[in-house]
Parts: structure tokens; sequence; C-alpha cells
């Protein structure tokens, strides 16, 4: 099965919790190297190869285990030759990041049979391409290059990356692409959620149940709602923030979750959806980036509320690829942003970019940006005003102290 468009990290950090039980921490440096490969401008640091053993987790570059001898080739063959454990793997393909959240494809692999194939198919190993501190990179012997590299690190100091150089790099690049081909176009779409409640089951874990919403709290969340009509509320309950009725409606598929019912006692069922609380950062991002209103409620008090209008603040000036531009509207349907260039003066044209670009700029800018929204003209106050208000406030004449003239003045 090909689960797509997925949060990567939550996915396989539960799918880690149900089938490892010692030495969950690997998970830790899984997650590290997953964000070193997203923020990597190399395409081939996208594919990689992840497996949950009942002792661990192992996530490595897909194209250094098809090259023989090195760690990543060594290292996912041996638990097909040299014990039984029962092993979960996976091909993981980062396609974007998103508010901090790596998105990308999951597909499931029968790990004994990839193996197998594997094996056939890895090339010779050549050179390997040391790059150093100071930027300089050597081409070392694969037999010596960790002794080499290390007696040159004095020099040049700590090694900054590894490459291994195949001697037939044109082949590796054949095969990997072969093969990515033929995994995904045999995988049927599957929903990963669904994936990991049959894992659940599998592994005698019982499957989380979606408690019912007490009269009481519906209350405290329909008062908080008719305050707050036009915000998508998001309510705290059993380690989730949940949304209700239409929110939860319009919420489901920008959450990329399920639509389901909630039973309330003694009234009928509401349309439910949510995320966990623990994650509570991507979820509320996930619909405030649309330009809604999100208010999180825990306890009956309100946990963190985000504007729709901060996200994109109409208005305000700021500097886009170093030319000063002014927020002239913004269109969340369409994904675009339309701009004014101040620089040009008069002669200004509107220009559009998308939203995920524009707010890279806003979050650069920071809460700075909004200094530079024009006030209404019912929030304005004249000079006249002004001056109107500090006469008000000032003593009128008669009371003012009188000053004592002479030698005996009062101190």
């Amino acid at each position: 099965m090909k689960y797509e468009n997925i949060d990567l990290i939550s996915a396989m950090r539960q799918i880690m919790e149900l089938h490892t039980k010692h030495y969950k921490e690997d998970f830790e440096l899984d997650a590290k190297l997953l964000r070193d490969m997203a923020a990597s401008e190399s395409a081939e640091d996208k594919h990689l190869l992840w497996m949950s053993r009942p002792n661990g987790t192992h996530i490595l570059r897909e194209r250094e285990v098809y090259i023989e001898d090195t760690y990543e080739n060594k290292t996912w063959e041996f638990y097909r030759d040299q014990t039984s454990d029962p092993i979960l793997a996976y091909a993981v393909e980062i396609t974007e990041v998103k508010d901090g959240i790596i998105h990308g494809n999951l597909i499931e692999l029968d790990y004994a049979a990839h193996v197998d194939r594997m094996k056939q198919l890895t090339v010779s190993v050549d050179k390997v391409a040391v790059t150093f501190e100071d930027q300089n990179t050597y081409y070392l012997p694969f037999s010596s290059y960790r002794r080499d590299a290390a007696a040159m690190q004095k020099d040049h100091g700590n090694l900054k990356s590894v490459a291994f150089l195949p001697e037939g790099e044109r082949e590796l690049q054949m095969i990997l692409s072969r093969e990515r081909f033929k995994t995904s176009y045999h995988a049927k779409s599957g929903d990963i959620d669904e994936h990991i409640h049959q894992l659940a089951v599998q592994h005698g874990k019982k499957a989380e149940m979606l408690a019912p919403l007490p009269v009481a709290e519906l209350r405290k969340y329909v008062a908080i709602k008719q305050k707050h009509p036009d915000a998508m509320v998001c309510f705290a309950q059993n380690g989730y923030f949940e949304l209700y009725g239409e929110d939860a409606r319009k919420a489901a598929p920008l959450l990329g979750a399920k639509l389901l019912e909630k039973k309330v006692h003694g009234k009928p069922n509401i349309p439910v959806t949510g995320f966990r609380e623990a994650e509570w950062v991507a979820g509320s991002h996930k619909l405030w980036k649309t330009g809604e209103d999100v208010l999180l409620i825990k306890s009956g008090e309100i946990f963190k509320e985000l504007k729709g209008a901060d996200y994109i603040p109409i208005g305000a000036t700021l500097m886009v690829d170093s030319t000063k531009c002014k927020i002239d509207a913004v269109d969340y349907a369409a994904d675009e942003v339309r701009l004014i260039n101040l620089s040009d003066g008069t002669n200004a044209v509107p220009f559009t970019e998308s939203i995920a670009y524009v707010r890279s700029f806003v979050e650069d800018a920071g809460i700075t940006i909004y200094d530079t929204i024009p006030k209404k003209a019912s929030e304005r106050i004249s000079i006249r005003d002004k001056l109107k208000t500090t006469q008000k406030e000032q003593p009128k004449s008669k009371d003012r102290p009188q000053k004592i003239k002479g030698k005996d003045m009062e101190l």
C-alpha cells in the first residue's frame, strides 16, 4: 500500500510506537535525518528506506543501500540474513515541507523480498568523495577512506559530507529509477489511519474509541462558539482538540483527517474531527494558513488564538526580495497574494505571488510588520483633537501654584 501526502514523522512515530518495543529512542535519530534530508537540495536525499524492528529502527538513504559494502547496504540486509525478527519496511519519499511539517509518501515493502532483489542489483563502489569544513573535497579509495579522512582532519577540519562514487554511476541511476517506478506503480493507495489501526489490532492494542461529549461540555462549547461565531473553535477533549458541526466539515479536508460522528448524551450525534493536543501547533496552522480565525480552548479558557488576518496582513508593507511592497489583497482559494511595488511610485503595477512565498517574508519581518498597516479613519486622532485633549487634562490657572518672590522661597 502507498500512503500519500502524509505527515511522515507523525505516521512513522505511530508505527514505531506499536511495533518497536525496545530502543524507541532510535527514532529520534530517524526524525533528525528526515529533517536534514528534507532541507537538502539533493533530489537523491528525498528517497530513503525505513524499518521498524522489535528492538529499534533504522532509516537509510536509498542510494547507498544499493552500493555494495556501504554501511547502509550492510545494515539493510543484515536483519534478513542474521535474525528472524518481524520487520516492517517502507520506502520513504519526501515531497515538501509545509509549516515545519515534512510531507511525503510511505510505501509498504516486503522486507525479505526487497533484500533478496537488492542483493542482485547492487553496484561496486570505486572511490569516496569526502568534503571537509574548509570546503576542500578529496577523492579517496573506498578501502581506506575512513583512515585517510581521519588523518586529514587535522589540516582541513571535521568531515562535512561523504559521497560514495560507484564504478557505474549511470547503472546505479538506472537501477534506482526502475526500482522506484516498480515500487510505486504496483502499490495501491491506502489510508494511513486505517493502516495504523490494523497494526494496533495485530499487536493486541486497544483501538482508541471516540469518547462521548458530556452535555455540560457541549454547553461550554456552544457558549464559546456563540461569542466567536466566525472562528474555527478547537475544543480540548480527551487528549484531542476537536471541532464540531460545520467547523468539522470544513476542517477535515484541511487537516487531512476523517470526519466522524460524536455521541452526545440525550442528543443527536454531531460531526467531529480534530488533532492531538500534542500536535496543536501543526494542527492549528493547517487551519490558520487558509485565512481562518482559529481558537484553541482548553479547560474552558483560551489556550491559543490565531487571527486569519494576521497570516497575510493586508495593508502591511514588507521587503520581498529586497523590494519594498505593500500587501494589497489575498485570495486563499486561488493561492494568490496581490502586491504593489512601492518603489515604482505612481506607476506601480500590482503583481501576484503564492501565499507560502509571501508568508515566508511576513515571518522574517516578525511583529514589526503589523505597525505598517494604516489605521482606519475612525481610529486616527487628528492633531486638533490631541491638542484639545491635552488642554482638558491641564489644570486651570486658578489651581496653579503661585510662585513666591523674594529671598525666602520655599523649596
